[in-house]
C-alpha cells in the first residue's frame, strides 16, 4: 500500500526546481521545499512563434515565467525563450517588470552577460524574450554537487563575474538578485567555467542622474533572494550599485565554504541576520580547506554591513580578486642579503663587471677579532708617515705610497694594489696624522687582470702576543673575593624570583579559562539542554534554572547554574528556538565544583550551530507531522515518512510505518505544534554526523514516557534514524538536573 490517492494516480505533480515527480496529495518538495505543481500539456510546445522561433521543449519553470528551448528556423540557431506565464498576462506590473528584464539585458553586450536576441507577444498575450541557450551548470548546481569550490577554481569565476556586474553597473543597471543559481558555468570553445550572468528579472534601471525610469517599486518593497540580500536591501531602502557588490560577496562565500553566510530558520530570521551579523571566519566553517587569509579578507569586505565600507564598485574586488591571484600563485622570492654570510672581499664572479657585489653597508675592517690594536710607541713614528700593512709578511713593501689609506698583501699573489681613491674618503684618521684603512666603502683592485674585486683580499690579523697579556693582567680580578653566599642569594632574590613570577603570571593568562588565578570565567558554547526555574511536583521544591553548553572548544559540557539569573530578560525568540538544543549562549560566572559554572551575565547571540539546530528542527518537524496525521483525511504522514534516513525506510516500508505510528505515540492534548517545550529535548551523543536526542515524555506524550531519537546526517540533510522508547534513567543520567 502506498499513500498515493489510486483515483488521481494518473495525475502527478513536478518540483520546479529539481524537476522531481510526486503524487498529487504532495504540496512541498521535500528535496527543496520548493512548491509542487500539476503537470499539465503545454499547447506551446511544437509551435511556432512570429514565423521565427519553433518551441522544442520546456526546461524550466519559475513562479512568474516559463523557459523553453528554441530553434530560430530561419538561422538555425538553438535559442532560450523565456515567456509569462498565462496566470500573469492581466497583471500589468508583472508585463512591465518582464518587459524591463528585456529592456536591462538589451543594454549590456557583454562576453559574461547572457545575450538578448529578440523580444515579441504571442497570440495569447504572453510576452517573450529570445536569449542565449546555455547548456551548462550553475554555480549553485555545482557547489551543491561538489560541497565547495577550491578558492584556486572560484577565484578566475568571481573575476569574470564582477567583470560582467561592472559593465552593468556602468551601464545604469543594478541586478538586485544577484545569486550563485544565477552565475552559470558553460563551455567556450573549450574553455571550462565561462561565466555568464542571467537573469535580470528585478534590475534596477537608473539614468546617468541615478534616478529609475520606472515606478516599478515602492518604498518599503523588498525583492531578492534573502540569503544573499545586503542589509538595505532587507530593510527595503533604495539601492546602488553596492548591494550587489554585498551579494556578490555572499556568493563567494558559499562557493568557498558550501555553506551560505547567514541563514536562520525563517526568512525573517535570515534577513535579520543580514542587518546585524556577521559571518563565521572561514576557519571555523571550514577549517580542513585552509582557505587564504587574504580572500577572506575580501569577501568580509564585500559582506560590510555598510555600503560605504564595502568595495566601492565592481572592479574595486575584481582588481583585489586579481591581486589574490598574484599573492598566492606566483613562486619565486628575492633573497636577502642579511640572510647570507658576507663575502669579505671575495667575488665569486670576477669576469662580470656589470654587477659587482656590494659591500658598502658592511664593515668589515675589523674582521672577525674586532677592531685593529692600537700601534705600539716603537712603530707611531713609521706608522705616522706610512700606512699599516697587515698580513702574513708584516712588513712594508718597496715603492708604497705614502697617501691616506693601507696596502694589503696576498700570500698567493706576488702583485701589489693600490687604493681605491674613493676610501679616503671614509677612512677614520687619528690624532697623529695615520689612518688605520679601515674604509666601509667599496675597495677596488685595480691591478687585477680579470676585472674587479671588491672588500679585503687578504686574511684577518690577530691581536699582539704582548696585548693579549696586557689585557689578562687588567682583568686578573679575585673573584673569590666578592662570591659568597649572601650575595648569590641576592641575585636569586633580584633577578629570578621576579622573572620565575613574571613567567608563572604570563604563562596563566595565556590559559584563558584555565587559568587558576581567573575568578570569573568566559564560555560560548551549543546549548544541550535548557530547563528554566520550575516547582517540583514529587518533592515540593523549588528546583533552580539550569542549562548545560558544550564550549567551543571544549571536550565535555559545562552544567550553567542559572541562580537569580533572569533568563526571561534575555529570550527573544517567538519560536523559542534561544531555549532548544542548538542556540549558542555567550556565558560568564564563577567556576564551581564538577565542571559547573554559576552564571553573572549571559546572553544569546542570535545565531544557531550548524549541525545541532537543523538536526533538531528536522524532529520536531517528524513529531509534528506524525501528531497532524491523525486528523481524518490528512496525508501528513507521508511527510514524516520522507523525514526518515534511507536505512530507516528499507526498515519500514510505508504501510508497516503507518500502522507502527499510525497510533504511538499518543501526544498530550496540551501538545503544541507552533512550539514544543523547550525543556523537552537532551542532546546525548553529539557526533559529526549522528545526534542523539532524548524527548520527556511528559511534555509531550500522554503516558509520559522518554523517547530516544537518532538522527543521522545524509547529503547535508538531518534524517531521522529511529524513535523508540527508552528508559527513564537514560534521562536522569544524560546531563542530569
Amino acid at each position: 500500500m502506498t499513500f498515493e490517492d489510486p483515483i488521481q494516480s494518473t495525475k502527478k505533480k513536478v518540483c520546479t526546481v529539481c524537476k522531481r515527480e510526486f503524487p498529487p496529495t504532495q504540496a512541498v518538495c521535500p528535496h527543496d521545499k520548493s512548491m509542487l505543481m500539476f503537470v499539465q500539456k503545454d499547447e506551446l510546445l511544437g509551435t511556432i512563434l512570429n514565423d521565427r522561433y519553433r518551441v522544442l521543449s520546456e526546461v524550466g519553470r519559475g513562479g512568474m515565467s516559463i523557459v523553453y528551448k528554441g530553434l530560430h528556423e530561419m538561422m538555425d540557431r538553438t535559442v532560450a525563450i523565456k515567456m509569462l506565464q498565462t496566470q500573469h498576462v492581466t497583471d500589468q506590473l508583472s508585463i512591465k517588470r518582464f518587459q524591463q528584464e528585456a529592456q536591462a539585458a538589451s543594454h549590456l553586450q557583454h562576453p559574461h552577460v547572457i545575450t538578448v536576441y529578440d523580444c515579441g507577444v504571442v497570440a495569447t498575450g504572453q510576452p517573450y524574450i529570445v536569449m542565449d541557450f546555455l547548456e551548462g551548470q550553475s554555480l549553485a548546481d555545482v557547489v551543491k554537487a561538489e560541497n565547495y569550490i577550491a578558492y584556486q577554481r572560484a577565484i578566475p569565476i568571481f573575476i569574470s563575474a564582477t567583470e560582467a556586474l561592472e559593465h552593468a553597473h556602468q551601464k545604469g543597471v543594478i541586478h538586485r538578485d544577484l545569486k550563485s543559481s544565477n552565475i552559470m558555468l558553460v563551455e567556450v570553445e573549450g574553455r571550462r567555467d565561462f561565466v555568464k550572468v542571467v537573469d535580470f528579472g528585478i534590475a534596477k534601471l537608473t539614468t546617468a542622474s541615478g534616478k529609475t525610469p520606472q515606478n516599478l517599486t515602492q518604498t518599503g518593497e523588498i525583492f531578492g533572494s534573502p540569503i544573499y540580500m545586503s542589509p538595505e536591501q532587507c530593510l527595503g531602502l533604495n539601492l546602488d550599485s553596492r548591494s550587489d557588490i554585498y551579494s556578490m560577496g555572499a556568493v563567494l562565500y558559499e562557493t568557498l565554504t558550501g555553506f551560505p553566510p547567514l541563514m536562520g530558520d525563517t526568512i525573517y530570521a535570515t534577513m535579520k541576520m543580514h542587518v546585524s551579523q556577521m559571518p563565521e571566519p572561514f576557519n571555523k566553517v571550514r577549517p580542513d580547506l585552509r582557505i587564504p587569509e587574504q580572500l577572506e579578507r575580501i569577501a568580509f569586505k564585500a559582506l560590510a554591513k555598510k555600503p560605504e565600507q564595502r568595495y566601492q564598485t565592481m572592479q574595486e574586488m575584481r582588481d583585489a580578486l586579481e591581486q589574490c591571484i598574484s599573492t598566492q600563485f606566483e613562486t619565486g622570492s628575492i633573497p636577502s642579503l642579511i640572510s647570507a654570510p658576507p663575502s669579505m672581499g671575495f667575488n665569486p664572479n670576477p669576469q662580470s663587471d656589470s654587477s659587482p657585489v656590494e659591500l658598502e653597508d658592511f664593515d668589515l675592517s675589523g674582521g672577525l677579532f674586532g677592531n685593529d690594536p692600537p700601534p705600539s710607541s716603537s712603530e707611531r713614528k713609521d706608522r705616522s708617515s706610512a700606512p699599516y700593512i697587515s698580513g702574513p709578511d708584516q712588513q712594508k713593501k718597496p715603492g708604497s705610497s705614502t697617501k691616506s689609506g693601507r696596502k694589503t698583501s696576498s700570500s698567493t699573489s706576488s702583485s701589489s694594489s693600490r687604493d681605491d681613491n674613493r676610501s679616503t674618503g671614509r677612512s677614520t684618521g687619528r690624532s697623529t696624522g695615520r689612518s688605520t684603512g679601515r674604509s666601509t666603502g667599496r675597495v677596488t683592485d685595480l691591478d687585477s687582470a680579470a676585472g674587479r674585486s671588491t672588500g679585503r683580499s687578504t686574511g684577518v690579523r690577530k691581536p699582539a702576543l704582548v696585548e693579549k697579556k696586557k689585557k689578562n693582567k687588567a682583568l686578573n680580578i679575585d673573584f673569590a673575593k666578592y662570591i659568597n653566599k649572601k650575595v648569590i642569594l641576592i641575585v636569586l632574590g633580584l633577578v629570578v624570583v621576579p622573572g620565575v613570577i613574571t613567567g608563572v603570571v604570563i604563562a596563566a593568562n595565556k590559559m584563558g579559562n584555565d587559568n587558576p588565578f581567573s575568578l570569573t570565567k568566559n564560555y560560548e558554547g551549543v546549548l544541550l539542554y535548557l530547563r528554566a526555574a520550575t516547582h517540583d511536583s514529587e518533592t515540593g521544591q523549588e528546583l533552580p534554572g539550569l542549562m548545560y553548553l558544550m564550549p567551543n572548544k571544549g571536550k565535555e559540557p559545562i552544567k550553567v547554574m542559572l541562580g537569580d539569573f533572569n533568563l526571561e530578560g534575555h529570550l527573544g525568540q517567538a519560536d523559542g528556538s534561544d531555549q532548544k538544543p542548538g542556540a549558542i549562549w555567550h556565558v560568564s560566572g564563577h567556576k564551581g565544583p564538577n565542571n559547573s559554572l554559576q552564571i553573572e551575565e549571559g546572553d544569546f547571540t542570535e545565531h544557531c550551530d550548524n549541525s545541532v539546530a537543523p538536526a533538531r528542527q528536522q524532529l520536531e518537524n517528524f513529531l509534528i507531522n506524525i501528531f497532524r496525521s491523525r486528523t481524518p483525511g490528512s496525508t501528513t504522514l507521508e511527510l514524516a515518512y520522507k523525514c526518515l534516513s534511507v536505512s530507516a525506510q528499507k526498515r519500514e516500508d510505508p504501510e508497516r510505518f503507518k500502522e507502527k505510528y499510525g497510533k504511538d505515540p499518543v501526544f498530550k492534548d496540551s501538545f503544541k505544534i507552533d512550539g514544543i517545550e523547550p525543556s523537552a529535548f537532551k542532546v546525548g551523543v553529539l557526533k559529526n554526523a549522528e545526534i542523539t536526542f532524548y524527548l520527556n515524555g511528559k511534555y509531550l506524550f500522554a503516558n509520559g514516557e522518554i523517547y530516544m531519537a537518532k538522527m543521522v546526517s545524509e547529503d547535508h540533510q538531518w534524517k531521522v534514524d529511529s524513535l523508540e522508547p527508552c528508559k527513564e534513567e537514560l534521562w536522569k543520567t544524560t546531563l542530569p538536573d
